[in-house]
């Protein structure tokens, strides 16, 4: 729900004619994994952590491979073979705590010509030589390369896909209209290379369609997805009001059991915790929240702490936001905080 590509299209967004979400809409696999290009925009969002095969010492870094597909508003009909309403933009991050570095990057391109690509029917979604797919067996498959370090990881899932939300109609904000079609795929054992060395350890997929921005009285969201330990996964999230109040939250917990349990907003209290204050932009961020929830009928406290303070993203030169997006780990579970609309409130 808090995808980024948003804030840097949102203009050109404004006037088109795209699908709605609506509840009771089945979803229906492999088909699912693929493109909805009737959608104003959706995106395949891998985060995850992975440590040297070898057993060696070196920590363990976080991952993030992120493709977005954003369908443009249709102008003047043009039977230009250069026309495209799509465009596909990609995001990866190795978060790397023994330099305390994130090293990220981006590429953004129109689809066609191969340029980009976003299939229908099943995962496969490109940008120039950035990848990320659905093998014949399964599994699923990255490739990108961040500041010189490429990274070719495979991703086996080993649970059930959750539905999010009512079914997978995960509703963001008090109207009805805000919403999306969500579910996320977590527990993926991870293999591959990072900067040609071995690495395994455990990803994390989120899958979101849908044609509405955030209510306008949303300055910005918060964000958790974490595997657990012994199995389980737990997302909660939260949509900020001016005032700093939940305008709407939510999210689920699934034991190792199977056992799901989706929350509705009176069941998450996010509180900002832990601030950190950048050294080149200067805005403040709550990178120790605690976020209390209710599990049947116990509030649970989680704290969360990052795996280094400055995993800060800047954006803006390119017309995006300033946001903190990072690697955490909290007892009994690992994954990853997103944090946006503290420097200034997003503009959607």
């Amino acid at each position: 729900m808090r995808r980024l590509v948003l804030l840097l299209l949102a203009p050109l967004l404004l006037a088109a004619d795209f699908a709605p979400v609506k509840p009771g809409v089945p979803f229906r696999f492999p088909a699912d994994h693929g493109a909805h290009p009737a959608f104003r925009t959706e995106w395949w969002y891998v985060t995850g952590w992975v440590q040297p095969k070898s057993g060696a010492s070196a920590q363990a870094a976080g991952i993030q491979i992120t493709f977005f597909r954003t369908r443009l508003p249709r102008a003047k009909p043009n039977r230009s073979r250069f026309a495209t309403e799509q465009v596909i933009f990609a995001h990866a991050a190795i978060a790397d705590p023994a330099t305390g570095r994130l090293r990220h990057a981006t590429r953004i391109a129109r689809s066609g010509f191969g340029l980009a690509q976003a299939r229908v029917g099943d995962m496969d979604v490109a940008v120039d030589d950035w990848r990320l797919w659905r093998g014949a067996d399964g599994r699923l498959h990255g490739h990108v390369v961040v500041d010189g370090q490429r990274l070719d990881l495979a991703f086996t899932p080993r649970q059930p896909i959750i539905l999010q939300g009512r079914a997978g109609y995960s509703q963001k904000g008090p109207n009805p209209s805000e919403a999306s079609h969500y579910y996320s795929w977590p527990q993926l054992a991870t293999s591959g290379t990072l900067a040609g060395k071995p690495v395994i350890g455990t990803a994390w997929l989120d899958r979101e369609w849908s044609s509405t921005l955030l209510n306008p009285r949303a300055v910005g969201w918060d964000w958790l997805g974490i595997n657990l330990d012994d199995g389980g996964a737990l997302t909660l999230f939260r949509v900020r009001d001016t005032n700093g109040r939940a305008l709407w939250a939510g999210g689920s917990h699934r034991d190792r059991a199977g056992k799901t349990q989706i929350f509705q907003p009176q069941d998450v209290d996010w509180q900002a915790a832990g601030w950190w204050k950048s050294p080149r932009s200067g805005a403040r961020w709550p990178v120790r929240p605690i976020v209390r929830y209710r599990l049947g009928s116990q509030w649970q406290a989680l704290e969360i702490k990052p795996l280094m303070p400055d995993q800060e993203l800047d954006s803006r030169s390119g017309g995006g936001p300033l946001y903190w997006e990072g690697a955490v780990t909290v007892p009994g579970g690992r994954g990853y905080l997103e944090l946006t609309g503290y420097s200034a409130p997003l503009r959607m």
